[in-house]
């Protein structure tokens, strides 16, 4: 059956492209037979023979009168006729004056004769603004450009304007119709009134949707597509249109793994599609590209097709949806147009640095914590009454610099330093406020046949890191050009690159610097000695380890330097053949390049902790080495396909039909040399150590073959079909294709003739519905291939010189993996009301995910491998969405105040509804399971006194989740104490434990809440104004559960109580810890690593347990744009100065009870730690720009 596939698709893929060579040899002698308009109607309304000429030949035909009879029934037989002998047809019989300017024709009724009016004063114009009818427009605004001169059309539609300086340029505008321009000449004052027609505009309705290959008007669309518009991301103080993309749409779900500037994204829409690895299709101008390589300032529009059947012609890849950035373009007619935009901007943490910077309160709190503690351990940080190191302390405590008097550094009799400062860490590791700049230059204009676009960006951005400052800059480089060769032949090409670096000191893993800071620094310390020599070990500190985990001393030296090279280059040529006037074939052919070259320098460096001594450091992560990596990744992309388009009679049907073929490889080298004898040559030339190599080489490809019909009746009824069938290398020959359809249609409620008595009011109304399946490939590239690795290194050796090397053979797969298969069911309702002043669109979803590649059958262990997998899981996915929209205008001083408001909500859920765990164990994904759920204890509080705790100690077991109490060798003693926590017994059996850790039998643990975002939400505000505007966008989500990660890792926010001597503790945390004189406090009794594994904060449980909702405002915008009568003089046709601030501020329920961590950080997955809350920090920019035009 799968040759018989493979053979039936290699048929048909030649048949495609012999079609395609025949058409793309033959357009010559069909554009010879179609010099001009052939057209066949009978019995058509005039207005329905007017819709059909602007369909089919491009025609803008614009009614002026309401005394044209448009319902008079009418016959057309033209054969290769003029356009005015075809509108002597369809207007027969009636008296009319058809004036034709190129594609535009204006229909008015013939008029006698007017006598001559009196002129107006030279200085002055006057007229009457209608609509396409020649009714009146009343309140339309008409001013003067440039000034503030303006003034509204009155009841019959006139208007006069006085005091007007020649030549001029008049604005006409009119919420609800397309504004007009008119230009007025010197010496124009006081001619004939000035006759303005507007032509009504659907607004939304009439907004053109980039879809899969090609384009709808919005009212024609049946499936789920959001719009976001470029200018809600140009201008933005972002890295990378990711940044700006955020929130944008409450579908859209993007996280950051940390603040970095280099940090990876992960994105999904409506929720993960598997558990298996699921990402939007992301494309920019059709090819595939990431989302951190493009400029923002780049961007026209982005289209978010949701649903299956909006999805569908993408196939394998589209299976999370698609995103379509369709990027800025040169416009016919246009004159060249440069354009430049610069802002200067200063970061800073999104929360608070406040940390403790004395020495004295430092070592108290980490000491109180320590000596109770399950370490045994006393007094950690070596200063007690008894030695006088305490007193020090305090002596200095209000010295925020050192004092002559009280040195911050000692030599002790032994010749050994101690340390009694107030020193500032954080500040000295960090950079608590750091600069950014970018610069944009862009050129665009094009002629009647070629229009052109150009733009170069320069960004550039310090991090948080003070020594060796972080340094983060990316190039752009955009050009897109397109020209109308001939009449049937129009090529387009479009080249991007983009290469960022990433410059950082320390070790090559930062993320795990960061973590690894936290841990053994007191604010009592110091980085230098009085020598200069770099302090790395501390006689003060009770254990022998190195400040910052041998990271502090690293920091200090600074002779370890990293950076991170990437390039990306997308390169596309597309060919539009019109075969005929209705037929058109499209070429096109995508390459894209992305190369990386990361280097790391790490080095040794000497410290001193005696006066006169040095000693050089190494460990397992500080050592003199280099090391290289190489990857390169490229892809070819080809995608030829027809499109067909033909409108008869209110008909309306589009279709188009092709095919796709991709090729994709992948290369990665690692390599790394130890031993370098030069500290400023970064070469394995000059390294003598052993060499640790790495290699991998991947690729696949994949055929697709699509089909889309698209059909509509008089606007009313939408319908549309396709499907794909798809191919993939990445599974084994008999299951490789995969067939998918999809479905959508619409009912366009308010075209109904029923409708016209609310159509004042509700100006659209439409209902969607939408069903269809795609094929999931995301998985590994050679699932089904079992693989021999030779280079498993040996822990012994053979000759007593070199460890020797064996082969191992994976582990065993199933046979018949296949496709994972997603099909989604929509439900949508669009609503326009009041003239497009609000707009409400809603929708509301199911998707099954089936078919998933997960865990099989358990082997037994003495099989000795990993159980192998099979597609044998299920997911469903429930979710909805709104977006609600009003925007309007009104006179303010003369002037025309406009303004809009935006807001959007949306929500999911996923189950689980197949899975191979017929234990229900809750460590695993279980059937019913929500994703994201977390399993654990419920807290009554804490003890309230030491009487209570030892009543519950005595009748209840619960060494599971308080044996670190039990293992205490401090003062508090190894009991309960008030202040300590107490679980509750939930299955009465007096023991707190999970029972047998399934979902029938789970003890005490319960649901206690759940990790994946819900409610993601976002609103606009904006006003334009005489040249003012103002916007800001705020965005959240209304719940998140996280649980702080346990043992060393969240240091964030369990500071002393998960590790003792933590580095930077906030000056508010111990207020919110308990003692006998705060009972009432958040955190229990202090005993250190209570937030280990075995501690009860170490254990989940819903006292401890964070509510990560958050409402952040994302972008506050305040710009002036000078009046163009004054830019004008010095050659500047416009010329706006603004200001900007991304991340402004937050407010989250997290910050009750911590002021270190924000929300989004929290819950990631790409810090050192998962789930810790401490990485690299979240910037919240200023920024001062410009944005000027020539």
């Amino acid at each position: 059956m799968g040759n018989d596939y493979n053979r039936r698709g290699t048929r048909f893929a030649r048949l495609l492209y012999l079609v395609i060579l025949c058409m793309l040899l033959s357009p010559a002698a069909a554009l010879a037979q179609e010099k001009g308009i052939n057209l066949e109607l009978k019995n058509v309304t005039v207005q329905e023979a007017v819709a059909t000429l602007n369909r089919t030949e491009n025609y803008s035909i614009i009614i002026s009168s309401d005394e044209v009879d448009l319902g008079k029934r009418i016959s057309v037989s033209a054969k290769n006729a003029t356009i005015r002998e075809v509108l002597d047809q369809v207007f027969a019989g009636q008296e009319v004056t058809c004036t034709i300017d190129g594609r535009r024709i204006s229909v008015t009724k013939k008029q006698p004769a007017a006598p001559a009016k009196t002129t107006a004063a030279a200085n002055s114009l006057h007229g009457r603004v209608t609509d396409v009818k020649g009714q009146p427009i009343i309140a339309a605004t008409v001013a003067v450009e440039g000034t503030s001169k303006g003034t509204l059309t009155g009841i019959d539609g006139d208007f006069e304007l006085k005091d007007v300086k020649f030549p001029a340029k008049i604005n006409v505008s009119y919420l609800g119709y397309i504004s007009q321009t008119v230009e007025i000449k010197a010496g124009g004052g006081g001619n004939a009134p000035l006759e303005i027609v507007l032509k009504e505009s659907d607004n939304l309705m009439d907004e053109v949707v980039v879809v899969g290959y090609g384009t709808q008007r919005r009212a024609n669309l049946s499936g789920a597509v959001a719009t976001i518009s470029g200018k809600d991301l140009n201008a933005r103080p972002v890295v990378s249109a990711a940044n700006a993309l955020q929130g944008a749409d409450p579908s859209v779900n993007i996280t950051f793994g940390t603040g970095s500037p280099e940090s990876a994204y992960s994105i999904n829409i409506r929720g993960s599609v598997s558990l298996n690895t699921g990402s939007p299709l992301v494309l920019a101008d059709g090819v595939e590209v990431s989302l951190s390589q493009i400029n923002p300032n780049d961007i026209e529009s982005v289209s978010v097709l949701k649903d299956a059947s909006s999805c569908a012609i993408y196939g394998a890849k589209a299976s999370a949806g698609v995103v379509l950035i369709t990027t800025k373009a040169g416009k016919k007619g246009e004159r060249a147009r440069v354009s430049y935009n610069g802002r200067f901007g200063w970061a800073k943490n999104t929360t608070s640095t406040d940390f403790i910077t004395t020495g004295y309160d430092h070592v108290r709190i980490v000491n109180q914590f320590m000596n109770d503690s399950s370490d045994g351990t006393m007094n950690i940080f070596r200063y007690t009454e008894e030695n006088g190191g305490l007193q020090k302390l305090y002596d200095r405590r209000n010295d925020r610099t050192e004092h002559p008097d009280r040195p911050w550094v000692e030599v002790g009799d032994d010749g050994k330093y101690y340390y009694y400062g107030n020193f500032d860490w954080y500040g000295y590791f960090y950079n608590r406020v750091r600069t950014q700049q970018e610069h944009n230059l862009s050129l665009s204009g094009g002629t009647d046949k070629v229009t052109y676009y150009a733009s170069g960006r320069i960004y550039q951005q310090y991090g948080m890191f003070n020594i060796n400052k972080d340094k983060y800059t990316d190039y752009a480089f955009r050009t897109k050009v397109s020209a109308q060769m001939t009449p049937w032949l129009k090529y387009s090409n479009n080249i991007s690159f983009d290469t960022s670096g990433y410059k950082y000191g320390g070790h090559s893993d930062y993320e795990g610097t960061i973590n690894a800071l936290q841990s053994n620094i007191c604010a009592a310390f110091v980085p230098f000695n009085p020598d200069g020599t770099i302090v790395q070990y501390v006689n003060q500190l009770g254990k022998n380890s190195p400040i910052g985990a041998g990271r502090g001393g690293q920091m200090s030296a600074d002779r370890s330097k990293n950076s991170k090279e990437n390039r990306y280059l997308t390169l596309s040529n597309q060919f539009d053949i019109t075969i005929l006037k209705k037929l058109v074939v499209t070429a096109a052919y995508d390459y894209r390049q992305r190369d990386r070259l990361y280097k790391y320098r790490n080095n040794t460096f000497e410290y001193s902790r005696q006066q006169g001594v040095l000693e050089t450091f190494t460990s397992g992560s500080v050592e003199n080495a280099y090391r290289e990596v190489h990857y390169g990744y490229k892809g070819h992309n080809v995608n030829i396909y027809g499109t067909y388009e033909n409108t008869w009679g209110g008909h309306h049907f589009k279709a188009t039909a092709g095919g796709q073929y991709e090729d994709y490889r992948s290369t990665s080298l690692d390599v790394k040399q130890t031993g370098l004898s030069s500290d400023n040559i970064d070469s394995f030339t000059v390294a003598t150590g052993p060499i640790t190599l790495s290699q991998s080489i991947s690729a696949y490809r994949t055929l697709g073959f699509f089909g889309r019909v698209n059909y509509d009746y008089d606007g009313k009824y939408i319908f549309e079909a396709s499907a794909r069938g798809d191919g993939s290398s990445r599974f084994e020959p008999d299951h490789r294709w995969g067939f998918f359809p999809s479905a959508s249609a619409a009912w366009r409620i308010s075209e109904e003739s029923f409708f016209e008595p609310v159509r004042d009011v509700m100006n659209n109304l439409k209902l969607r519905l939408s069903v269809g399946s795609l094929g999931n490939q995301q998985v590994a590239n050679y699932a089904y291939i079992e693989q021999i690795s030779t280079d498993n290194q040996m822990s012994y050796t053979f000759d007593g010189l070199e460890k020797g090397y064996y082969a191992n053979v994976s582990d065993p797969l199933s046979s018949g993996l296949t496709w994972e298969t997603v099909t989604t069911y929509d439900v949508g309702l669009d609503v326009g009301l009041l003239n497009g002043r609000l707009n409400l669109t809603g929708d509301y979803y199911i998707r099954d995910t089936k078919d998933m590649l997960t865990t099989s059958l358990t082997l037994p262990d003495v099989f000795g491998a990993k159980t192998p997998k099979a597609n044998c899981a299920n997911l469903r996915t429930k979710g909805w969405e709104i977006t609600l929209g009003w925007q309007d205008e009104f006179q303010l001083a003369g002037s025309a105040f406009s303004y809009n408001v935006s807001a959007s909500i949306g929500d999911y859920i996923t189950k689980i509804t197949k899975y191979n765990n017929p234990d229900r164990l809750i460590s695993d994904h279980y059937v019913g399971k929500t994703l994201g759920e977390i399993w654990g204890y419920h807290v009554d509080g804490l003890f309230k006194t030491d009487r209570e705790a030892a009543e519950y100690q005595a009748t209840i077991d619960d060494k599971a989740v308080n044996n670190r109490v039990y293992q205490c060798k401090g003062p508090a003693g190894n009991r309960l104490r008030a202040g300590d926590v107490r679980f509750a017994d939930l299955d009465g059996d007096n023991v707190i434990s999970e029972g047998s850790g399934t979902v029938d039998d789970p003890g005490d643990k319960r649901i206690i809440g759940n990790s994946l975002p819900r409610y993601n939400y976002s609103f606009r505000l904006g006003f334009n104004w005489m040249g003012f505007d103002i916007s800001a966008f705020f965005q959240g989500i209304g719940r998140r559960d996280w649980y702080p990660a346990a043992n060393q890792a969240s240091f964030d926010f369990w500071g002393p109580y998960a590790f003792p001597p933590t580095s930077f503790i906030h000056k508010d945390f111990y207020s919110n810890c308990w003692s006998e004189d705060n009972r009432n406090a958040y955190f229990p009794r202090p005993r250190g690593y209570n937030a280990y594994s075995g501690g009860a904060l170490g254990e989940k449980n819903d006292r401890y347990l964070q509510n990560l909702a958050y409402l952040r405002l994302k972008n506050l915008t305040i710009g002036y744009t000078v009046p163009e009568n004054l830019t004008r003089k010095i050659g500047i046709s416009r010329a706006r100065i603004y200001f900007s601030g991304e991340n402004l501020c937050y407010w989250s329920p997290l910050k009750k009870h911590n002021k270190t961590i924000d929300p989004e950080l929290a819950g990631s997955s790409g810090t050192n730690k998962a789930n810790s809350g401490t990485g690299y920090a979240y910037p919240k920019t200023l920024s001062i720009g410009v944005d000027i035009s020539f």
